[in-house]
């Protein structure tokens, strides 16, 4: 079990947490400019990848896919040490390219503010019982360069869309 996101909330759950390694697989193919196929972005702003760079995947429900679309095979060797998940992916680079994978923020949205009543609360009183957070968008691009450093493809990756969370405050 771990942190997942399920109506809205942040509850333990089997599975939670999976979406850190497809964030991070999606990542590394991007890097290694291969075909992404279905990517989908978190219904929230994640804190462990830069924004527009996650992958979302659930049972039953949204999917990372992507596909090599080189001449060679690759292998993915994804490791976890010290906390910390690492993925690589071998290959062979015979077009000698290098990529750089950018995101950019592009738009900030508000979040709503729910109110809630507790008659154990004194008359008058309230208490934020969850702090409200912004939501987003944000477009994420794929720069590949030559061997000589050259710009040969600047693709604009993915459009990403975060809701924010609902500021929750209980009144006496």
């Amino acid at each position: 079990e771990a942190g997942a996101y399920s109506n809205g909330e942040t509850v333990q759950e089997v599975g939670g947490g999976v979406c850190q390694t497809s964030s991070t697989i999606y990542n590394a193919i991007v890097l290694s400019n291969l075909e992404i196929t279905e990517r989908h972005n978190h219904t929230y702003i994640s804190s462990y990848v830069p924004i527009g760079r996650d992958a979302t995947v659930s049972w039953g429900g949204p999917d990372f896919k992507f596909k090599n679309n080189q001449k060679y095979p690759i292998k993915l060797v994804v490791s976890y040490s010290n906390s910390k998940l690492y993925t690589k992916v071998l290959g062979t680079n015979v077009n000698d390219i290098r990529v750089e994978f950018t995101s950019t923020r592009t738009a900030t949205t508000g979040y709503n503010t729910k109110y809630e009543t507790n008659p154990n609360l004194p008359e008058g009183t309230e208490q934020v019982k969850s702090k409200g957070s912004s939501g987003a968008k944000a477009v994420s691009y794929r720069k590949v360069y030559d061997k000589n450093g050259k710009l040969i493809l600047n693709k604009k990756e993915a459009n990403s869309s975060y809701k924010g969370h609902d500021e929750i405050i209980v009144k006496g």
